[in-house]
């Protein structure tokens, strides 16, 4: 990452949050998370401007039976790097405030997009007891329109970055934060959690390899529109 002309290097805080679930999902299932995390960190800005598609290759399996697109970046091309937190954390969801995951080298300039990792927890006991050795992990109860409940503890890995977050702001030398929002709802929104397991039993469910819960997870987590990323002006909170 190089300071070009007229661009001034600078700093600012990169912090994580979420947005919860409310109601039911397309399957249904109405969702109470009693835990959600995940590893985060590196991130990178870049000035590359996202165009969304969605063309039928993009569609996943369950999409072709009344399921829900993911967003997928259309002809992105990432261009110069502006900004990098190198950093990684992992991130409470459920905390009542933001977790700031680090400090971004940047410059100034206009931004347009960011990738995010979500590595496999690794280096701290905190970290593998939260996580468990995944790079994201949600449990809690999913009780369907009909009355069936499943208790769940769901965790996914994706095996390269999140490409293409759209973020779109002419950033110069003025106080702020970027925050990354997680919207649980597009996580979640595509399970069926009939396919976890047996419901109506107090056995907490994991994720079968195979099934359409754990397809719907990774396609949820990687999915770039459930990422909402905002300049928040002014200090710290």
């Amino acid at each position: 990452m190089g300071c070009g002309t007229g661009e001034e290097r600078r700093t600012f805080p990169v912090e994580v949050t979420a947005r919860p679930m409310t109601g039911a999902n397309e399957h249904g299932w109405t969702v109470t998370l009693e835990s959600a995390h995940a590893s985060m960190g590196p991130v990178r800005f870049f000035e590359g401007r996202v165009l969304l598609s969605r063309r039928w290759r993009d569609f996943d399996w369950y999409t072709l039976v009344g399921g829900t697109a993911s967003a997928h970046p259309g002809h992105y091309v990432p261009g110069d790097a502006l900004a990098e937190v190198l950093t990684t954390g992992t991130v409470d969801l459920m905390a009542p405030a933001p977790t700031v995951l680090g400090e971004a080298n940047a410059v100034t300039g206009d931004y347009g997009s960011l990738e995010l990792t979500l590595p496999v927890a690794t280096g701290t006991s905190d970290a593998q007891g939260l996580l468990n050795g995944h790079a994201v992990r949600v449990r809690g109860e999913a009780i369907h329109t009909d009355g069936r409940k499943v208790r769940f503890d769901g965790q996914a890995d994706l095996p390269k970055p999140i490409e293409g977050i759209r973020f779109e702001r002419e950033l110069g030398t003025e106080a702020g934060r970027a925050r990354i929002t997680v919207d649980l709802a597009k996580w979640l929104g595509r399970i069926d959690f009939s396919t976890v397991g047996s419901p109506d039993t107090d056995t907490v469910q994991t994720f079968p390899a195979a099934s359409q819960a754990q397809n719907a997870l990774v396609r949820g987590v990687e999915d770039t529109s459930a990422y909402v990323v905002t300049w928040v002006e002014g200090g710290a909170p």
